[in-house]
């Protein structure tokens, strides 16, 4: 892809994506208008959302295989396409082989932008008025997994498809229902690439991956109730959706989305595990954070 083509790709999308944007929060606005059958509806949700969903009753994170699933920092870490590079300094180092007096090691971050390396979006990100990471609720800190495998598609077909709705259906058909308040991440294969290269030139930032569409993430939180994407790339986008339609609808809706997943995402079972996301949560529209997966023994 040259740098053309790629220039287009990232900042192109612009006027298509304000459009997505401004359809959704007028129908959003009109939802908003609060009705005892609207509270009723929230009310349920948050109740069914504290129940164990069937399936997932068998994963105990207290006692489950603990699977790490964080793409940490690096030299070089591959950045999305205009991203501010990641750079830091050691400050202060005044540690001695004996331990004793008092010594210590502190670095400092010189340049790091909020959406590098594993990390989660708020709606602000995308959305005037949407919520900011320290506005989250503790919803998404523990969450039902389910994980959408489309490694053997990429390998027959090709990157370049949109995941629809009817798929997920299908999905479900074989693997069962995605609980309500449940995280739909896409697994590509892709973060082995993570390593390799740096910055804006990794192989992780320029093979291109498939994403979710727009209408499938509206029907995944109209009538499961999730709310959370993602996916083991940049983020739960088509590499050729300019107007990153999983992500704008998912912030649309509330959600959040999960970026850089790792790439043990492939020992996570598709249905019945769970994902816990931990980490500071300042007044941004992203941040930095831990993923960990909770699965059956394999022992």
């Amino acid at each position: 892809m040259g740098a053309e083509d790629k220039q287009e790709q990232h900042t192109g999308y612009a006027p298509r994506r304000r459009a997505v944007i401004a359809a959704g929060l007028a129908a959003a606005g009109a939802a908003a208008l609060t009705t005892p059958a609207v509270a009723a509806a929230s009310t349920r949700e948050q109740q069914e959302r504290s129940k164990i969903p069937p399936g997932y009753e068998h994963v105990d994170p207290r006692t489950a295989e603990r699977v790490p699933l964080t793409m940490s920092l690096r030299d070089g870490v591959p950045l999305y396409p205009g991203d501010p590079a990641y750079s830091w300094d050691v400050v202060v180092d005044t540690r001695t082989q004996q331990h004793d007096d008092g010594g210590y090691l502190l670095e400092q971050i010189t340049s790091l932008g909020t959406h590098t390396a594993s990390h989660i979006s708020a709606p602000v990100h995308f959305i005037i008025g949407g919520r900011r990471l320290s506005q989250l609720d503790e919803g998404f800190t523990l969450m039902p997994l389910a994980v959408i495998d489309v490694r053997d598609r990429i390998r027959a077909a090709g990157p370049d498809f949109f995941v629809t709705s009817a798929e997920v259906r299908s999905w479900e058909r074989r693997q069962g229902r995605i609980p309500t308040g449940g995280c739909v991440l896409m697994l590509t294969g892709y973060a082995d690439l993570f390593d390799v290269g740096s910055g804006e030139d990794s192989p992780y930032v320029t093979t291109p991956a498939p994403g979710f569409a727009g209408e499938t993430v509206d029907w995944l939180f109209a009538a499961r109730s999730i709310i959370a994407t993602g996916s083991d790339t940049l983020g739960p986008d088509a590499t050729m959706d300019a107007a990153l339609q999983a992500t704008t609808r998912t912030l649309l809706h509330g959600g959040i989305t999960l970026e850089n997943v790792g790439s043990q995402l492939a020992r996570m079972r598709p249905h019945g595990d769970w994902i816990a996301v931990n980490g500071n949560r300042p007044a941004f529209s992203g941040f930095q954070m831990g993923f960990t997966g909770f699965t059956r023994s394999s022992r």
